[in-house]
């Protein structure tokens, strides 16, 4: 059966029907996993059945059109991103090198995700956000550099004010939601393009800028943080240790850390290094009142006690290869030396890592 044209706006009106009707009934849990779905459209980091979504769009039934080649054409033909679901084959290990030459289409889109054509490209199936920048994007209303210990990069849109919308709501919740954020630097066209590394979002700001057809416009530009700056090299008044103390309940805490993950426009004034560690402070705070002196992976007590009175217990990220970085309590965990050895170290590691995130996930829930 043909399938009946229609337009890029009513399958875009599919995927919000879908993300409002459907994805949170039971039988649609977990169908990312099941084999009678093959493809899946990528849009605005969140898959959907590729099948549904057309019958969504047209009114016609699943069981009246083929899917495979039929379906994705159509769908890719109206600009939208189809991607293969994987089948239990095992997953490649998303690491870059910093200063690496990387080609975008196979050796970053190809093996974890993301839309080729956007300039925030958020994966579907691992927890990251890769984003784009290059000298040419000034002709683009684009102007991305360095200030003060910040990456200034702006957001997505070429034309008129841009919004908090997609690739750059992605950015802004890019904690919130357990993604790391890989920023790559065109060596222009058919060059590659170089890893410059894992940042983390301070906070964002609007300014006026030139837009694709040179008109003034409103632009989002977000203030991006490299991920392992040490602690020692930023300033920390005494006042900001008394607060960090003044904590009487493990619900004010976790408040203060929630607090801190939503990246704002307010104090601009305070440098972007500054605001992560601080984050990153009242989230450690709250992680360990939380984990009340037992290891959050194998539940033992903290092997020692330190010198404050305090059980020992480190910070672990389990959205992460190495520590630093996507600071929110949900994929933070307080875990004992051993564990925490083991898991970046250990054989079984990956094992270990993938049971404290489900367990961090009921904890937070």
């Amino acid at each position: 059966m043909v399938i009946k044209a229609v337009s890029k706006e009513r399958i875009d009106q599919a995927l919000l029907e879908f993300d409002r009707k459907y994805r949170s009934k039971r039988e649609w849990q977990g169908w990312e996993d099941n084999l009678a779905h093959r493809y899946a459209v990528h849009e605005g980091g969140e898959l959907y059945p590729a099948k549904k979504i057309v019958a969504l769009a047209t009114g016609i039934a699943v069981g009246e059109f083929s899917g495979g080649h039929p379906t994705n054409s159509y769908l890719e033909k109206r600009g939208f991103t189809i991607v293969e679901l994987p089948r239990g084959a095992s997953k490649p290990v998303l690491q870059f090198t910093p200063g690496a030459v990387y080609d975008r289409k196979t050796e970053i889109h190809g093996p974890f995700g993301g839309s080729l054509q956007s300039g925030i490209a958020a994966s579907a199936t691992y927890p990251a956000i890769f984003l784009f920048t290059g000298d040419s994007g000034e002709q683009y209303g684009y102007a991305d550099d360095w200030d003060n210990g910040a990456y200034l990069y702006t957001g997505e849109g070429q034309r008129g004010p841009m919004t908090l919308t997609r690739g750059n709501r992605a950015i802004a919740e890019h904690a919130e939601d357990g993604r790391a954020l890989h920023l790559f630097k065109s060596r222009g066209k058919g060059n590659g393009y170089a890893y410059v590394g894992e940042f983390s979002c301070a906070d964002m700001f609007e300014r006026t800028q030139l837009d694709v057809e040179g008109q003034d416009r409103t632009a989002i530009v977000f203030r991006l943080v490299p991920v392992g700056i040490p602690g020692e090299t930023i300033e920390v008044e005494e006042q900001d240790e008394d607060e960090a103390d003044r904590f009487e309940s493990l619900e004010a805490a976790r408040f203060a850390a929630l607090a801190a993950c939503k990246p704002g426009s307010e104090d601009l004034g305070q440098s972007a290094p500054r605001k992560i560690y601080l984050r990153s402070r009242k989230v450690a705070r709250y992680v360990l009142m939380r984990a009340k002196g037992e290891c959050e992976s194998c539940e033992k007590p903290a092997p020692f006690t330190k010198k404050d009175g305090s059980p020992y217990l480190e910070p672990h990220h389990v959205n992460r290869l190495s520590d630093g970085g996507l600071d929110h309590p949900r994929y933070v965990g307080a875990v004992c030396p051993s564990c925490h050895r083991e898991i970046h170290s250990g054989v079984h590691g990956a094992l270990l890592n993938e049971k404290l995130k489900q367990r961090l996930e009921v904890i937070e829930s």
